[in-house]
């Protein structure tokens, strides 16, 4: 439940309620008649925090974070305050698909420029808490652009072999969430990845 009404808040979780709701996580902006596992706290001075102070300020299950895309991050995390694992999974061509998982839950999916791919997943990582990280790179037309991006923003990577992927690509319902092709490629790139990888 997220019971913040500001317009960075509201943008942030409009973009990752899709994908998130086809994994079975439910994001709501008010009480219902249901079971609620964790709430993003409004920010105080806010009118929402004024209404909901007196009902959520002696809860456990209650995130306090300014940053809206960071409190999704926790709240996906709770009760953990961390993601145990990351996978970043590349599929690198004329444009790049990649994909963020964490503890196996798909929380960032696009697209952008290979030159570009390391500063979007160094930025995308920053909002994310987490113990450990992986990035795997799928070895397709593109990867040494992609490669040198990621190395430049000071991120390591582990490269799986694309002709394997595809014909290895896991059989999991995961994969069935995403359109666009180049996604579900950099989806199974992060899922065959930590069982058969090259280190960089």
């Amino acid at each position: 439940m997220c019971l913040r009404g500001d317009y960075e808040a509201i943008k942030i979780i409009k973009s990752k309620r899709d994908l998130l709701e086809k994994q079975g996580i439910r994001l709501i902006n008010d009480y219902v008649n249901s079971e609620i596992s964790v709430i993003i706290s409004p920010l105080k001075d806010t009118p929402e925090y004024s209404v909901y102070y007196k009902d959520i300020k002696d809860l456990k299950n209650v995130i306090y974070e300014e940053d809206p895309e960071k409190a999704l991050f926790k709240a996906i995390a709770y009760p953990k305050s961390k993601f145990n694992h990351v996978i970043v999974g590349i599929d690198p061509g004329m444009l790049c698909g990649y994909v963020i998982l964490g503890d196996g839950i798909a929380i960032g999916e696009g697209k952008i420029s290979c030159n570009l791919i390391g500063n979007t997943i160094k930025k995308e990582l920053e909002k994310i808490p987490y113990v450990n990280k992986e990035v795997i790179l799928g070895s397709g037309e593109g990867w040494i652009i992609a490669g040198n991006s990621l190395l430049k923003n000071g991120l390591s990577y582990k490269i799986v072999r694309e002709d394997e992927v595809a014909k290895f690509i896991p059989k999991t319902p995961i994969l069935k969430i995403f359109k666009d092709k180049d996604v579900r490629s950099a989806m199974a790139i992060a899922l065959r990845g930590s069982r058969n990888w090259m280190d960089h």
